[in-house]
């Protein structure tokens, strides 16, 4: 008798084990299924159905589905992020075009002058020539500003190129970095207040590093400050702060974690000779000198539409 029972024990066992495989390997043919129909299609919001109860295998789907959401996401911002890149790309195509478009047109009206001054020697013709020459000498500054944030763009995102930091005086470097940007400063009007140390501050730096993220601060502020620069140098601990305040309009908060990524420009209206691409370099080299620079809103005046912001460049002292 009780062999019977054990033979029947055996038999039931074996097919409850014969049955599971059974649907398992089912289920598995139905999710392979689905998951091709999927793959034909990435951009359908489509998930892993369970076919049969199994805890296991639901726990599987669940993980995968997670995985497809998560591939969506993904892509979706990367469609995003590459519409923008395109878009951006166009924005700094004109930039480009706009100045060589310039210099061509007055080269052009040199020649017609040329010719006037050769059949007609005339202090008038002179005169022009000298204006055309001071032009196409503005626009040709603006062309090698913009290819040369560019070139330092690429050359910081290609890697390779470790700066070799050294003992530099920090103040120096800025009131030479003013001096290279007095044009820009004056053209925007601004009121310029400076508190600098009389002796040097000497920091673990880089000087071609250094004065490219004066220059580009500088700009920044020639560019964007409403009606004052405020520059100073403060001793906090192991580290010297470099900061760059001014006050600006079309400045929200939202903005300013923004204000380093590349081709990110606060105001389109305000962009020519700009790559948007001044900051997210100043911030590269910062960062490769062990340094931080980050952007702080100090005030911000809704109804006015005016805010402050500060520059705020923190290197090691020594």
């Amino acid at each position: 008798m009780w062999y019977l029972v054990i033979c029947v024990a055996a038999i039931l066992t074996a097919g409850y084990f014969a049955f599971r495989y059974f649907t398992l390997v089912y289920a598995l043919g139905k999710v392979t299924e689905e998951l091709e129909e999927i793959q034909k299609d990435l951009t359908q919001n489509q998930m892993l159905h369970l076919p049969v109860p199994s805890r296991p295998l639901g726990r599987l789907l669940s993980c995968c589905n997670r995985a497809l959401e998560g591939l969506r996401d993904e892509r979706q911002s990367y469609e995003k992020r590459e519409k923008e890149f395109k878009e951006q790309i166009e924005h700094i195509s004109h930039d480009l075009r706009t100045p060589l478009t310039v210099i061509l047109g007055y080269l052009k009206l040199m020649k017609l002058h040329r010719e006037k001054e050769a059949n007609n020697s005339c202090s008038t013709v002179e005169k022009e020539l000298e204006e055309v020459l001071m032009i196409v000498e503005k626009k040709a500054e603006t062309m090698n500003n913009l290819v040369t944030q560019f070139y330092d763009f690429s050359r910081l995102q290609a890697g390779g190129n470790e700066l070799k930091l050294h003992k530099v005086d920090a103040v120096r470097i800025l009131k030479e970095a003013l001096l290279g940007s007095h044009q820009i400063l004056e053209q925007a009007s601004l009121e310029i207040e400076t508190k600098l140390p009389k002796g040097p501050v000497w920091v673990l730096g880089e000087e071609g590093a250094l004065e490219r993220i004066f220059l580009n601060l500088l700009q920044n502020a020639g560019r964007y400050a409403q009606s004052y620069l405020r520059i100073a140098v403060e001793e906090q601990g192991h580290q010297r702060c470099i900061s760059f305040v001014n006050d600006t309009g079309k400045l929200t908060k939202d903005q300013v974690p923004h204000l380093f990524e590349r081709f990110y420009m606060q105001d389109s209206s305000r962009t020519r000779g700009s790559t948007g691409l001044g900051l997210t370099i100043a911030k590269a080299l910062a960062e490769g000198m062990g340094a931080q620079l980050e952007a702080v809103l100090l005030d911000e005046d809704l109804k006015q539409n005016l805010a402050t912001i500060s520059f705020e460049l923190r290197i090691k002292a020594i």
